[in-house]
């Protein structure tokens, strides 16, 4: 193993370091540099640390990609675009960002993802017109396009003068 020459005492406080951010939550490897530099480790600290996290397998960005984009689509709703957003943010690769992607990206309808949006987290506001156009911006805030939001709510609209008419 690649660390073992440069884990002397003078990585180990670093390592403990990272090793106590991650138990708290998945970081990336971006992330986690970061944190550690502000913290005040040497970059030869935190390289020796980060390599030593890779080869055990604490530390991996494409697990944390993945894991992280099906936790917006799943519990927060969010769109690909969005998600890719988020994962830029938090120091993810371009390519492990468009692996993700293309994975998540398969089986994902952007208009049935609205529609439940709409009848669920949404549904109380849509009695009004202003109601609507605060969804469409928060669907927009989502990564949503605008013409997905907008077929969706004539999908609603014609369901509704269906029962109605």
């Amino acid at each position: 193993m690649s660390y073992a020459r440069k884990n002397t005492a003078d990585t180990v406080p670093c390592y403990d370091k990272a090793l106590d951010l991650l138990a708290r939550r998945a970081h990336s490897v971006a992330e986690l540099t970061r944190k550690l530099a502000e913290r005040g480790y040497s970059e030869e600290q935190i390289d020796s640390t980060i390599a030593r996290l890779e080869d055990y397998g604490f530390l991996n960005d494409q697990a944390y990609a993945t894991h992280l984009a099906e936790k917006l689509r799943d519990s927060r709703g969010f769109a690909p675009r969005r998600i890719a957003q988020e994962l830029r943010q938090r120091g993810v690769q371009r390519d492990e960002t468009e692996e993700t992607l293309s994975a998540l990206s398969e089986d994902f309808d952007a208009g049935e993802a609205i529609r439940a949006l709409l009848a669920g987290k949404f549904a109380r506001h849509l009695d009004s017109e202003q109601g609507r156009r605060r969804a469409a911006a928060a669907l927009q805030r989502m990564g949503y396009g605008y013409s997905d939001i907008r077929a969706a709510f004539r999908a609603i609209e014609q369901m509704e003068d269906e029962e109605n008419g």
